[in-house]
């Protein structure tokens, strides 16, 4: 019987072919391949160390927030953005009350006192005066709506941004290494201090509402550094 040489190779190379065929069909499939969405997962809003990451899905993964994103998080928070924006708007109520009180006791608005917020929501005063002075000016802080709204928010929002560089492990490089409470924030933390520090008159987008945004970073920092704990360093 003849055998034709090309239509045996043809032959031959339709076999291997088929081969090719059943062994990549048999190889498993990726998960790439079978075009899976990305691994998700879900945490408590509130970051602490002993916090528990619940997967949606049972393969083996590795996924957590960047602790890049949180240092992004805690500088909007504190640095810049929301604690800065606040204190901006606060600036300008300030700057009116000490206004009034120069005109109504000027030797009182002269003496060297500050304020602050205590875990109750109440304007505290403290420093070199009487107790009748400090009476005096806690009553008309208080009785200052605008004040007194916005000074109720300064420590929830620096808490939280304290939060944010504490990350995962409860630990912070930056703001988060120091003991800052609600109870203990009105004997660290001199609102009046960080608004006449910051007070300028200089003009610009960043100096906006006589509010210095890199004074202020300084005398926070001057603050916590003198007065509180770093109790989360690493």
């Amino acid at each position: 019987m003849e055998i034709n040489r090309n239509a045996l190779t043809q032959t031959v190379t339709q076999l291997a072919n088929e081969k090719l065929k059943v062994a990549v069909s048999e190889q498993p499939i990726s998960q790439a391949e079978k075009g899976l969405d990305k691994d998700v997962y879900h945490k408590n809003q509130k970051i602490s160390s002993d916090e528990q990451v619940t997967y949606d899905r049972p393969f083996t993964i590795e996924a957590h927030k960047s602790e890049s994103a949180l240092i992004d998080k805690m500088t909007n928070t504190i640095t810049f953005g929301e604690l800065p924006k606040l204190l901006r708007s606060m600036q300008k109520e300030y700057q009116i009350f000490m206004a009034n009180l120069q005109k109504d006791n000027p030797s009182l608005a002269n003496k060297d006192w500050g304020f602050s917020i205590d875990s109750d929501d109440k304007l505290v005063v403290s420093g070199n005066i009487t107790e009748n002075e400090k009476e005096y000016l806690e009553s008309e802080l208080n009785s200052n709506t605008e004040i007194l709204e916005l000074a109720k928010e300064v420590p929830d929002i620096f808490i939280k941004g304290q939060e944010y560089d504490r990350g995962y492990d409860g630990k912070g490089q930056y703001w988060g290494k120091y003991d800052v409470t609600q109870e203990n924030f009105k004997d660290i933390i001199d609102i009046k201090e960080i608004l006449d520090k910051s007070y300028t008159t200089n003009r610009g987008e960043i100096f906006k509402g006589n509010f210095d945004i890199f004074k202020y970073q300084s005398n926070l920092q001057s603050q916590l550094s003198g007065k509180a704990e770093a109790k989360y360093s690493y």
